[in-house]
């Protein structure tokens, strides 16, 4: 009997299920935790209570990197107030450079070492079969030595998860979250099949190089498919999944500065715009499977897909994306998720490079990104609530 068979009953449970997506995007995650806020506010104000929390909603929430922190903290219980003042106690002592670590060429610019501890002070000894989770949690990550993009997940019946349950929270979140150039990434031990007495070694990274930076998609597909042990129907009114960011940025660059950039610095700009052009396929891809509220604008061809579901026959699901737009934009290409109508006033060129930055841990950085969270969060509840048919009270 496991740990987590006291889940069992609720991931059985006839009737709507609710999937909480969390983006990577390092210190960015404040923006999260912002619109995190409006939508416990606004659950706690339907149900009528004010100790309720997103694990009492979400069925399942997962994350990649700075999400993963986040997924994990809900998963256990934690309140999203709680979850903030860990952020802004942590992002100081774990975006802090020392001399000593050189410039990130021939090692990871930031310590291992304060994002280690400020995990296991939240986390302690927990394993992804701690009976301390109150709902279906999901880390993201990436496995170099075998090459396979990984999702933890903590269902009895997961295929893998005999194999991997006595992974501690801290260990998956950590590697989950080690980004690469930024930290290193983090060695776990697997019981070697056949032998319980001999282990092998696990390399793993961010979750964002495998693809999963935003794990909407994944989740979609853990929650369908029989090998992951949800087997969750599909269906506009069955089937809700909350995609939340971190901020997205569409990068533009001048080409005669990209071209004069060192081979190092082309190789980083070409891995980000990489992470965000795939998330934003996945969205589109999930908007083009789903009923939505207020899709998102994916550019200037898709739009924002006014025709979707047009890859099925019928909604397959309820998806709907959270995320402020962080651009520097004319006025009238100005959306209303844009950071700047959020905010309704400019911003400065040197805010907007700070915010651009996902190690920027600067305490006003900081404050103008849960701001922003915040607003999103606001303006959000009034367009793209979760719909009444999913309540859970």
């Amino acid at each position: 009997m496991t740990n987590t068979n006291h889940l069992k009953d609720r991931f059985q449970r006839p009737g709507p299920k609710r999937i909480l997506a969390l983006d990577g995007g390092g210190v960015r995650g404040l923006l999260t935790v912002g619109i995190l806020a409006e939508l416990e506010a606004e659950l706690r104000r339907r149900s009528g209570r004010p100790d309720y929390r997103l694990c009492d909603y979400f069925d399942l929430i997962g994350g990649t990197s700075t999400g993963s922190i986040i997924a994990t903290g809900l998963a256990l219980g934690m309140s999203v107030s709680e979850i903030s003042a860990l952020y802004k106690t942590v992002i100081p002592r774990v975006f802090r450079r020392f001399w000593f670590q050189g410039v990130g060429f021939m090692r990871a610019i930031f310590p291992s070492g304060p994002l280690a501890r400020a995990l296991r002070a939240e986390f302690g000894g927990r394993t992804l079969d701690s009976a301390d989770l109150k709902c279906g949690l999901a880390v993201h990550c990436k496995r170099i030595d075998t090459g396979s993009a990984w999702i933890l997940l903590n269902h009895p019946d997961w295929a893998y998860f005999d194999e991997n349950r006595s992974f501690r929270l801290r260990d998956i979140v950590q590697a989950s979250a080690a980004a690469p150039h930024f930290f290193k990434g983090v060695m776990l031990k697997m019981p070697a099949s056949g032998d319980g007495d001999r282990s092998i070694d696990a390399f793993v990274i961010d979750g964002g190089v495998g693809g999963y930076n935003n794990p909407a998609m994944e989740l979609a597909l853990a929650a369908t498919d029989p090998a992951y042990g949800f087997n969750w129907k599909p269906g506009k009114d069955q089937l809700y999944i909350l995609s939340v960011g971190t901020g997205f940025i569409r990068e533009r660059t001048n080409a005669r500065k990209y071209r004069s950039k060192t081979f190092v610095g082309q190789t980083l700009n070409a891995l980000r715009g990489m992470i965000n052009d795939v998330s934003l396929q996945q969205i589109a891809y999930m908007q083009a499977i789903s009923e939505s509220q207020a899709r998102w604008f994916i550019n200037s061809e898709k739009r924002d897909q006014p025709s979707a579901p047009y890859l099925a026959p019928d909604p397959l699901l309820h998806f709907q994306r959270f995320d402020a737009r962080i651009e520097d934009v004319a006025a009238e290409d100005r959306r209303p998720e844009h950071a700047q109508t959020l905010l309704n006033r400019e911003i400065e060129a040197a805010e907007m490079s700070g915010l651009v930055s996902i190690t920027n841990s600067d305490p006003a950085n900081l404050a103008l990104l849960d701001q922003i969270g915040r607003r999103a969060g606001a303006h959000y509840m009034r367009v793209a609530a979760p719909p009444e048919k999913f309540n859970a009270w």
